[in-house]
C-alpha cells in the first residue's frame, strides 16, 4: 500500500455497505484534493471491485467478526502521484484458477485489444452462472491504464485469501 490511506474497511460487505464507502469515498477524495477526474474513476473502479467481492465471498464465513480472516476488506491510498484500491476476501479453492485465467487474460491484452474485447463480449450477449458478463476487470483495467495485481494466499482446506490492488496516476 501507499503511504497515506484515506479509507479503510474490514468486515462484512453488503449491498448497503457498499453506498457507505462510495459516499466515504467522496469525503475522503474532498479531504485529501483528488481531482475530480481521478474520484470519478476511483468510484468507476471500486463499484466493479467491491460488487467482484461481494460475488466471490462466502457471506457466511465472516459472521460479523470485523477482524477475522474470513472478513473482506478494502483500502484505498494515496501519496503525491499514485492512487490504489486494495480488496482482499476469501474465496474458495475452486474459484481461484478461473479468476487467474480471467485477470492474466486481461493483463495480456493493450489497450485497443480491451477495448476490442470489451465490445465483443457487450455484443454476444453471453452471461456466467454468477450473472456477470466478465467486463469487470476489463473496464477496471480500461478506466485505470495500468495491470491488475493479485494474489492468492491459503486460508484452510477450502478457502483462499484473494488480494486484489489497482492503481492508477493521480
Amino acid at each position: 500500500m501507499l503511504n497515506k490511506s484515506i479509507l479503510s474497511y474490514q468486515g462484512p460487505l453488503s449491498f448497503s455497505t457498499i453506498d457507505w464507502l462510495l459516499s466515504e469515498f467522496k469525503l475522503a477524495a474532498n479531504d485529501n484534493d483528488i481531482s475530480f477526474k481521478t474520484y470519478k474513476k476511483m468510484i468507476s473502479v471500486m463499484i466493479e471491485a467491491l460488487e467482484n467481492v461481494t460475488k466471490y465471498s462466502d457471506k457466511l464465513l465472516c459472521n460479523g467478526d470485523r477482524f477475522s480472516a474470513f472478513c473482506p476488506s478494502f483500502q484505498i491510498s494515496c501519496n503525491d502521484s499514485v492512487i490504489e484500491m486494495e480488496t482482499t476476501n476469501p474465496v474458495k479453492k475452486q474459484e481461484v484458477s478461473p479468476l487467474r485465467t480471467k485477470i492474466d487474460h486481461v493483463n495480456s491484452q493493450d489497450s485497443d485489444a480491451l477495448k476490442e474485447l470489451y465490445k465483443s463480449i457487450i455484443t454476444n450477449g453471453e452471461f456466467s452462472a454468477t450473472g456477470g458478463a466478465g467486463l469487470g476487470f476489463i473496464e477496471m483495467a480500461k478506466t485505470t491504464g495500468s495491470k491488475l495485481e493479485y494474489a492468492f494466499e491459503n486460508l484452510s482446506k477450502d478457502y483462499s485469501l484473494y488480494t486484489f490492488r489497482v492503481s492508477m496516476h493521480i
